[in-house]
């Protein structure tokens, strides 16, 4: 993987590039500005982006985020910080994980897993459906969730975008992977990776809240468990 680490503290970058090892290359930035240029002029993207909360100059992690979402609405993106204070922001942002410094190496080790296998399971794989008398594809890793409404299928994305055609539920769950998607509900199969949290006998996914009704509610349960915290081959 390509890793940009914007932090301002030496210590802490040289602990970070020590710990992700010389599997994956890493572009060092101690500006949340010169990380922005490089993007904006040099259209550099990143596989995953580390990025300090409390940086020094006026681009604080925060607001670095949302410039890096702008630009790469699919990136991956981990909040390194002192501090939990900000874990509303970071939902907000969709971002990928949140790590509490010191950082451990299991903690590290996790968060390469994780990213690997979503760029994995997302890459060049699509959904296909027929809309306007035409093929059309969303990708997986935009897809939050498809929804039934009466003889139409909805299609839901992460950038707020919203598709439809006809078809049924069941038929659309068998072209689907099952290791990505998950039915919740008569109506409702959600993409597990894009699950923000469980509650109760709801999934929240891009803000919206996805019911799971009662005979799904205990698998549901084992799915959101292993897509946070299963051990990758």
């Amino acid at each position: 993987m390509r890793i940009a680490i914007c932090e301002d503290n030496e210590k802490d970058t040289r602990r970070l590039v020590q710990m992700i090892g010389v599997d994956h290359s890493c572009e060092l930035y101690t500006s949340g500005e010169k990380l922005i240029l490089d993007m904006e002029e040099l259209s550099l993207r990143f596989d995953l982006y580390l990025l300090d909360i409390f940086l020094e100059d006026d681009e604080n992690g925060i607001h670095l985020a949302g410039n890096i979402r702008s630009m790469d609405e699919e990136a991956l993106i981990c909040f390194v910080s002192t501090s939990d204070d900000f874990y509303r922001q970071a939902y907000d942002l969709y971002v990928f994980q949140y790590l509490i410094k010191p950082v451990e190496q299991q903690d590290m080790d996790r968060l390469l897993q994780r990213a690997e296998h979503q760029i994995k399971k997302n890459k060049g794989r699509a959904v296909i459906f027929e809309r306007y008398g035409k093929p059309y594809a969303i990708p997986y890793q935009k897809l939050l969730y498809i929804a039934s409404r009466g003889h139409n299928l909805l299609y839901k994305c992460k950038d707020g975008s919203e598709y439809s055609s006809g078809g049924k539920l069941n038929e659309i769950a068998e072209a689907l992977d099952p290791g990505i998607f998950f039915r919740c509900h008569q109506s409702f199969i959600v993409n597990m990776y894009n699950v923000d949290d469980m509650q109760q006998n709801i999934f929240l996914c891009g803000g919206e809240e996805i019911p799971i009704s009662r005979p799904y509610y205990q698998q549901a349960k084992e799915r959101y468990r292993r897509a946070l915290f299963e051990e990758f081959d």
